[in-house]
């Protein structure tokens, strides 16, 4: 499902920094309703690139157009898991989730979509690292779905850092209802093979550039994953998705 009119556009986007710029003149028209996967190396610009649609930092140079229609101010507009979140007050993960301006019920609604409302009333600085990701991704999806799925957009950065494949799932499966329902959703991962069974279009940077946007097929290509990963291998596209065949590294066994 792609909203027509919608899709959010970034043009020659740029942003400094040391040693070299983070992001240099990046374009992509990004479309809504639709499974996005933001792939690239280490130090690739991922989320930079996320800082910046986001709001939290402002890009040396270039423009965002959030499509027709769509006047609202930034934070109503988006909502962001970054990598880091620092939190070090004993609120229980409820409390955690309802920071995102819900109320008690509809925060465990948001726990149990993961499949952690067992761990609801624990402290959140007792949780482990992989529990607490979770926590934070619930809280991103309740402040989600309080903006309009016809402007709203969701930029997950490595939602999927320290869990396991079952947690994965539901993470990936509730990030696919809401591009269903409409909502924007770029997803940032090293996970591939987790990722690239939800993923419908991925879009490659290097070293702060746009390099390809595109099915994954199209996209990681034998030459890209030698040039990019440093691993010898390919893409296999399979009913519902697909996955990376690896055969080795390059130079290596």
């Amino acid at each position: 499902m792609t909203i027509e009119g919608a899709a959010l556009t970034v043009q020659g986007l740029s942003l400094s920094g040391l040693p070299q710029p983070r992001l240099r003149d990046l374009s992509v028209t990004l479309p809504r309703g639709q499974r996005l996967l933001l792939a690239g190396p280490n130090g690739a610009g991922k989320s930079s690139l996320l800082d910046v649609l986001s709001g939290d930092v402002t890009p040396s140079a270039g423009t965002l157009h959030w499509g027709a229609g769509a006047r609202e101010r930034w934070a109503d507009r988006r909502a962001y898991l970054p990598q880091r979140n620092a939190l070090a007050h004993p609120f229980s993960a409820a409390q955690v989730v309802a920071l995102a301006g819900v109320g008690a019920s509809e925060a465990l609604d948001h726990l149990e979509e993961l499949g952690i409302k067992d761990w609801a009333e624990h402290p959140y600085p007792t949780l482990s690292g992989g529990l607490r990701r979770l926590v934070h991704c619930a809280r991103v999806l309740a402040q989600l779905d309080r903006l309009a799925p016809e402007h709203g957009w969701g930029f997950f950065d490595e939602p999927l850092a320290n869990l396991d494949w079952r947690f994965a799932g539901r993470v990936l499966t509730a990030l696919g209802r809401r591009a269903e329902a409409g909502y924007g959703m770029l997803l940032a991962a090293h996970e591939l093979n987790l990722a690239l069974p939800w993923a419908e279009q991925v879009l490659l940077l290097k070293a702060g550039q746009g390099e390809a946007f595109g099915t994954p097929e199209t996209v990681l290509t034998p030459e890209r994953l030698a040039t990019h990963w440093g691993v010898r291998g390919r893409f296999e596209a399979e009913p519902g998705g697909g996955r990376l065949v690896l055969d080795g590294f390059v130079g290596g066994p």
